[in-house]
Order: structure tokens, then C-alpha cells, then sequence
């Protein structure tokens, strides 16, 4: 019978004390932080070319400083490719030990044609969400 919650001391209380110090060292740097009053940029100046005039280095071209837009840009072309990797590493599947692709069908191995056609003839696995292959045949309550 359990008397209730129970606070664990030792080394599984350390990552808990740690993440409360990071939060609170940030909570602090937040806080006491002071921000410059905003500045606008020229009403006639094109944001959008001066970014391009700075990725291809046309110092000569820009109205105004736009490198902190580009390394924004890059940063956040960084973390996008990052999570399109891990996205498509997350669904990638194996099934013994093979790569399996998400829309394959599975043949069978000795698989004959038949004299008939149509779904379910014959005992040849239809494709499914990564379950055990099935036949249609399965799915009426048919024999294979």
C-alpha cells in the first residue's frame, strides 16, 4: 500500500536541480536585460534586395546594414534542413533487419498468375499500414 508521493534524493535528483537553475540563470538574463529603444528603416528602402545585395556581397548596392537578416536567414535554413533530415530519419522503418518504404506492397514469393483477375484472387499479400500482410480475401472471412 502506498503512503503517497515520495521525493527521490541522489543522482536521479540532480537533472531536476539543474533544469531549475538553467531556468531561473534565464529567467534572471530576461529580466535584467534592456532592450534599445526600436529603430525603422527608410520607408524607401527595399528590405528584401538589400538581404539579396548582402548574400551575394554587393556592399557597393545597400541602402541599409542587412547582415543580421542574412545570418537570421541562415539560421533558419540551418534549422529547417536539420528537421527535414530528422523527419525523414524518423520515417524510415526496418523490418528484419531491411529498409521498409512506407507505400510498398509486399509479392509473394512463389506467386503463380491465376486464370482469374480481380482483388483477392488467388493468395497474393496486399499492401497495408506496416501491419501483417493480409489478403482481401482475409478481410471478407474467405479462406486463403
Amino acid at each position: 500500500m502506498t503512503k503517497g508521493p515520495q521525493l527521490r534524493t541522489g543522482k536521479t535528483m540532480l537533472p531536476g536541480v539543474l533544469a531549475v537553475v538553467l531556468f531561473a540563470m534565464i529567467a534572471l538574463i530576461v529580466i535584467n536585460t534592456s532592450f534599445g529603444a526600436p529603430a525603422g528603416f527608410d520607408t524607401d528602402a527595399g528590405i528584401t534586395s538589400n538581404i539579396g545585395y548582402a548574400m551575394f556581397d554587393m556592399t557597393a548596392l545597400q541602402e541599409i546594414d542587412s547582415e543580421p537578416f542574412l545570418v537570421s536567414f541562415i539560421l533558419a535554413a540551418i534549422v529547417l534542413d536539420a528537421a527535414l533530415d530528422a523527419s525523414l530519419v524518423l520515417a524510415k522503418r526496418e523490418e528484419g533487419g531491411e529498409t521498409v518504404t512506407a507505400l510498398s506492397s509486399a509479392d509473394a514469393p512463389d506467386s503463380t498468375p491465376s486464370s482469374e483477375s480481380g482483388p483477392g484472387v488467388g493468395n497474393t499479400p496486399t499492401a497495408t499500414d506496416g501491419g501483417v500482410s493480409q489478403s482481401v480475401d482475409d478481410d471478407r472471412g474467405g479462406e486463403t
